[in-house]
């Protein structure tokens, strides 16, 4: 394994600088969003953390998907992986290199901007209104850290099965999406039936309910189902697919 092959490879690129721009952009701007502004809108004119990262969220939930998929699948739709193979022989080394590489970017990408947040949620309730609220920061960083290792998880597991860039992005984007819409619509009609088969492949809410403690062999069901078993197959798909 050789993860800093893989770093490099990922970063030195015009295109992961791009990305990476645009994701610094984003991050910036919805943390000055929600923890600059919060005094503006609030009655008692606080900045509160919780609510900043609760907006951070939005970038970073569509950010890692991107990363991950593109660290780990990147080099099968660009046809490269054929020479990373030749240089690099082991195939499960070379997968759990990329993976170990996707897990350093997001980390750095994810402490940055929670370490933003705080900045700006200080300057907004401070200088700009009445106070800054931190009290909660302890639970809502481990509430918002264990939903976006969920989207990691499942965005390397998507990454790794399907081997594809497009279709990854897609998979790993729009499967939440139709999820969350699921999740409305279930609890709107009140049937039983569909929330039961929503919750079998909500991984964040699984994942959310597991770190608390209260979850049942139920919550297990996401994660083998959107983690495991793509996770599995990927990995013997990724040690046997013939390379054109």
């Amino acid at each position: 394994m050789r993860p800093a092959l893989d770093l490099r490879a990922h970063l030195d690129t015009r295109g992961s600088a791009i990305l990476m721009t645009i994701s610094l952009i984003l991050i910036v701007g919805f943390a000055a969003l929600g923890g600059l502004l919060q005094p503006l809108f609030l009655a008692d004119s606080s900045s509160d953390i919780n609510l900043t990262l609760i907006v951070l969220s939005l970038p970073l939930s569509l950010i890692i998907p991107v990363i991950a998929v593109l660290i780990v699948a990147g080099e099968w739709s660009d046809g490269s992986i054929q020479l990373t193979f030749l240089q690099r022989p082991g195939r499960l080394g070379v997968l759990a290199s990329k993976v170990i590489a996707a897990v350093v970017v997001i980390a750095a990408i994810v402490a940055f901007a929670y370490a933003l947040a705080a900045l700006t949620t200080w300057i907004g309730g401070e200088l700009i209104g009445e106070g800054a609220i931190f009290s909660a920061f302890g639970d809502a960083l481990t509430t918002q850290l264990i939903g976006l290792a969920a989207i990691l998880l499942f965005s390397l597991a998507v990454g790794i099965a399907l081997q594809s860039t497009v279709v990854g992005l897609v998979a790993a984007i729009g499967i939440p999406f139709v999820v969350g819409t699921a999740t409305a619509v279930a609890m709107l009609t009140g049937s039983e039936v569909l929330m039961d088969v929503v919750r079998a492949v909500d991984l964040q809410t699984a994942a959310t309910v597991l770190a608390s403690g209260d979850a049942t062999a139920f919550e297990l069901i996401p994660l083998v189902l959107l983690v495991v078993l793509p996770a599995v197959y990927g990995a013997w798909r990724w040690n046997n697919r013939e390379v054109a």
